[in-house]
This record gives structure tokens, C-alpha cells and sequence, in this order.
């Protein structure tokens, strides 16, 4: 349930006066903890990692948004979003490291300015039923082998615009600018993102597309880029919800291109307050490695004690040939085993929102 305040008592040392008189904040967040149980192959005898991890923080977070009308139809729009417990050792910020912006909204749609989803993030994300847990679909989704594309992210320095919602349709571009001066001899490494969305009654469609230029890495192959696209199916039969993801991502390296596909299929099912939950998720092999595929199985239940706390249970587990170098939970980097082996968890918590 969100709180709307006239004015913030916890944010009153951020806010001018005659801000605090105009705009309406709204304070949202999520609180998910859980201990988990994670079997972890290392790849060096003895040192495999099977470890019962207690208080583990699948992405919380609280936020503050808010509006301002201008008059004319339009209005400023802002938000605030933080991860809680963020550790400071990140390159991330600590405060504000999730969306976070300022912009504009009227008629012709909203333009925002600030750290925010990509377009080819948002296309999907209601197709992950585990999303922010050990078996997010991201292990595989928009996770590239050795992490030479990681297309299902946040990006700081964007510029995006999100169009009205046309019985339905809508659509998102987004322009990642440059955070750091250009380096000789290399381009700068900016990034373009669109998707297109239909959600009108049981049926959701998607297509996005997500290009990075200038690609980090060494001199040789920083001026090369890698890119991304796919699309999304999900259909609601009654109390199930089915839900399809294909995904090409190339990775464009001085040498060659090489390429790889994936699929994702998941499957809700909802019985009173209980939703049983099963994906599958397949990245196969790239063009440049016919071992470098990778497998992620998991299966779940939810107990929605009311409509903001539920208890919830998972178990995902993660087969990779012996090239294959993916991670798994709440964004592919919680759990990751050593380039050719497995990992598994068994996920146990409580989530609240508010």
C-alpha cells in the first residue's frame, strides 16, 4: 500500500519549502529476506561451496515519487529509489541506486532523465515469475556467456521517453549517454534501447531491441559493439498464466561476431492464496563455442498471506556445458559457479510491500 504525504518529515532536510507545498510524495518500497541453501561448484577439489546463508536480501528497497502539476496538461514527474542494504564496496551508489529520475509527462507521453530499466529490460520482466530470487530468469535472459553482454539492466546517464498507452500499446527508447571522457583511439561507449509493448486483457506481447557501441573492453576490440533482441508471449488461462522468451544476443569482438540463442518458459498457477510456479530456461551454444551452453531449471510456491506479505519457497538449479561461464540469483550474480560447472540453491523467505 503506498502512503501519500503533502510533505515527508524523513525527507524534509532534501526538500525546499515550496517544494514540500506543491507536490505529493509517495513512499513504496519491498522488504525480501531469506535463508538459502547453496551448493556451489568451484571448480577446485575441496573447495566446493555448500553453504546455508541466512538473512540473505533478495532485492529490497524502499522509494519516494512524486508530481507537480504545471498546468496544461502537464506535470513534472521524480522518484527517488534506493536498494536496501546496499554495500557501500559497489560502484553503485549507495543512495538512489535504483531508478531514479526527474522528467516530464502530458499528453504526448513522458520523458524521463536519470538512472532508469532499459527498454529491453522493462519488455519482459512480467514474464520472470521469480524474478529477484535464486531463480531469477536473468541466469540466462540477457546474460551473455563470460558476461560479454549484459542487456537486462539499469543504466545510469539515460534519457528515455515511455509513450501514452494506446488500448494497450505502448513503447519506450532509451539513449544511455557517456559518463566518462572518450579515451584516444576508442569510441565512445554509449547504448540505444527500444521495446514495444501490448498488455490488453489475458494477452501480453513484447519486442525489444538494445545496442551498446563501443564496447568495453581492451583497445582492440573497444570500438566493436555487441547487441540484443527479443520477444515475449505471456497468456492467462483462468488462474494459469503461461509466459515465452527468445532472446539473440551478438557479441561483435575484433576477431569475428559470434552469436547465441536462448529460450525461457514459465508457468504460474493460482489455487486461493497459493501460486505454484516451474521455468525453464536454455541458453544454447554460441558460434564460437560448442560447449559454452547453459541450463536453468526451477520451480517454486508462493503463500500470499495477504496482499502485500507473502511467503514464498524456490529452488533453482543451473547445468552448464563445459565452456559455459553463467551465474544465477536476483540478476545472474548471486551464485557463480567456476566456467564449466553447476550450482543449485533452495530459497526460503518472507516478502512484504508497502
Amino acid at each position: 500500500m503506498k502512503k501519500s504525504l503533502i510533505a515527508l518529515a524523513a525527507l524534509s532536510a532534501f526538500a525546499a519549502p515550496a517544494f514540500a507545498a506543491t507536490s505529493n510524495v509517495d513512499v513504496y518500497g519491498k522488504l525480501s529476506f531469506a535463508v538459502d541453501y547453496a551448493d556451489v561448484d568451484n571448480g577446485v577439489a575441496g573447495a566446493d561451496k555448500s553453504d546455508l546463508v541466512t538473512g540473505v536480501n533478495h532485492t529490497s528497497y524502499i522509494g519516494f515519487k512524486g508530481t507537480e502539476d504545471l498546468g496544461g496538461g502537464m506535470k513534472a514527474v521524480w522518484q527517488v529509489e534506493s536498494e536496501v542494504g546496499k554495500l557501500a564496496a559497489t560502484t553503485d551508489p549507495v543512495f538512489a541506486n535504483r531508478n531514479t529520475f526527474v522528467g516530464l509527462a502530458g499528453g504526448f507521453g513522458e520523458v524521463r532523465l536519470g538512472r532508469h530499466d532499459t527498454p529491453y529490460k522493462m519488455a519482459t520482466g512480467g514474464l520472470d515469475p521469480f524474478g529477484d530470487s535464486v531463480g531469477d530468469y536473468n541466469a540466462i535472459i540477457g546474460s551473455y556467456d563470460g558476461g560479454a553482454g549484459k542487456f537486462d539492466t539499469r543504466a545510469a546517464a539515460t534519457v528515455a521517453y515511455i509513450s501514452p498507452n494506446f488500448n494497450g500499446l505502448t513503447a519506450a527508447v532509451a539513449y544511455i549517454g557517456v559518463q566518462n571522457p572518450e579515451t584516444a583511439g576508442q569510441d565512445n561507449k554509449d547504448a540505444w534501447s527500444a521495446a514495444a509493448m501490448y498488455d490488453n486483457g489475458p494477452l501480453f506481447a513484447s519486442v525489444a531491441y538494445e545496442v551498446y557501441n563501443g564496447a568495453a573492453g581492451a583497445a582492440s576490440t573497444a570500438n566493436k559493439s555487441h547487441d540484443a533482441w527479443k520477444v515475449g508471449l505471456g497468456y492467462k488461462f483462468g488462474d494459469t498464466k503461461v509466459g515465452v522468451v527468445y532472446e539473440n544476443i551478438e557479441n561483435d569482438t575484433a576477431a569475428s561476431a559470434t552469436s547465441r540463442d536462448a529460450w525461457y518458459l514459465s508457468l504460474a498457477h493460482t489455487m486461493g492464496p497459493m501460486v505454484l510456479k516451474a521455468a525453464y530456461g536454455k541458453a544454447n551454444e554460441s558460434d564460437a563455442n560448442a560447449s559454452d551452453d547453459a541450463t536453468l531449471w526451477t520451480v517454486g510456491v508462493d503463500y500470499n498471506m495477504s496482499k502485500r506479505t507473502t511467503l514464498y519457497a524456490v529452488y533453482a538449479d543451473l547445468s552448464q556445458g563445459t565452456g559455459g561461464d553463467y551465474g544465477m540469483g536476483d540478476g545472474g550474480k548471486l551464485y557463480t559457479p567456476a566456467t564449466g560447472k553447476d550450482a543449485s540453491a533452495f530459497s526460503v523467505g518472507i516478502k512484504h510491500t508497502f
